[in-house]
């Protein structure tokens, strides 16, 4: 089992852990909806140092992952971050990843903790002699630590980063917090105001622990993967191996806003380029239930008419709506909002309708 350089704080702080994609880490501190409201209205501390941190570097790093990647890295100016997908020949995604422009020629890649492998070998497989690039694993020197919630911006503020209030979403910069140099992105999975926190591994544990004691007086809380779980859900957002796999495209998972088919040829573009002229005969959807129940990943999604017509890929209730919620595939007639449908809880079909995320909404002010 794979360990974090943060492991010793979730023991210490009596954290549930589980096997994750190989990795020992904390489902749950005091408990996922406990933590889950503790982000949504204070801040949550969460290690996803398990993630894979991949460094592309050199004059041809940005042409080189103009190939590999969908999204157009050449609109990327140094200091800015965004969401992007590596798919196969047939469109099917290999993994979805945040590409962030450190310096003029040095890209960092964040992928999926169980894709590593996969994405580091896909890249050295297509790294060609003319390329002019160097590709490095760093997700082991590399730790990373999210903040997130509203008051994440004033903990971090407090430890030294005078100026985070002039950092826009998906840009990111060197900070020094409490005398610890870090890379802050203004990303996050959970839809509130949020920071990853990028820190070499041999500092992780210090700088979490100034994390915690500065953050005490604003309630700042270790969250684990359910709360996680459960704030991506109610975003709307993607959860490799339920919502998306190697089978699906960007196109099909109503992410095609992520595909830029005007930046030229990629890995997969000819097969994406002839499903948009012909049309994805499937999408992934939203629903929400109207009924008190529980969807959950796997359960059979029904038309109105009780036809089964597709899958749930993650299914919950949200704590703030007070609803079940979750995303599937259905074929495209039914993708359109406010179509009827059911979901098959345990025997009992469930109306529902198609709805658009996000399922959380922030107020706004």
């Amino acid at each position: 089992m794979l360990r974090t350089p943060l492991i010793g704080q979730h023991q210490a702080a009596g954290a549930k852990l589980v096997d994750f994609s190989g990795w020992d880490m904390p489902i749950q501190y005091t408990g996922v909806l406990d933590e889950y409201h503790t982000v949504r209205s204070k801040a949550g501390l969460f290690d996803v140092s398990h993630m894979g941190r991949l460094v592309v570097s050199g004059g041809g790093a940005a042409g080189f992952l103009q190939r590999i990647t969908t999204n157009d890295v050449r609109a990327l100016t140094v200091g800015q971050a965004h969401y992007s997908m590596v798919c196969n020949e047939q469109g099917g995604i290999k993994d979805d990843i945040f590409v962030y422009r450190m310096a003029e020629a040095e890209y960092l890649l964040c992928v999926n903790a169980s894709n590593r492998v996969k994405i580091l070998d896909w890249l050295m497989g297509h790294h060609r002699t003319d390329d002019h690039c160097r590709i490095e694993d760093r997700s082991a020197a590399l730790a990373q630590i999210a903040i997130q919630g509203p008051a994440s911006r004033d903990i971090l503020f407090d430890l030294g980063a005078a100026d985070l209030a002039m950092l826009k979403l998906h840009h990111a910069r060197d900070y020094v917090l409490s005398g610890i140099t870090c890379f802050v992105a203004r990303t996050g999975y959970t839809g509130e105001l949020g920071y990853e926190l990028n820190v070499w591994a041999e500092r992780a544990a210090e700088l979490w622990t100034r994390l915690m004691e500065s953050g005490q007086a604003r309630c700042l809380k270790p969250a684990g993967l359910g709360a996680r779980d459960l704030l991506r859900l109610e975003m709307g957002y993607l959860l490799y191996g339920n919502d998306i796999g190697e089978d699906v495209t960007p196109l099909e998972a109503n992410a095609g806003w992520v595909v830029n088919f005007q930046k030229g040829q990629f890995i997969g573009s000819q097969a994406l380029q002839a499903q948009r002229q012909q049309g994805a005969s499937r999408r992934l959807v939203g629903f929400e239930l109207l009924e008190k129940a529980v969807p959950r990943h796997g359960f059979k999604v029904l038309s109105a008419q009780g036809q089964p017509i597709g899958e749930v890929t993650s299914g919950n209730l949200s704590p703030l709506l007070q609803k079940g919620i979750g995303l599937a595939y259905v074929p495209v007639h039914y993708a359109e909002p406010g179509t009827a449908i059911q979901i098959d809880v345990r025997g009992k079909s469930v109306p529902a309708h198609v709805v658009k995320p996000p399922f959380y909404k922030k107020p706004k002010g």
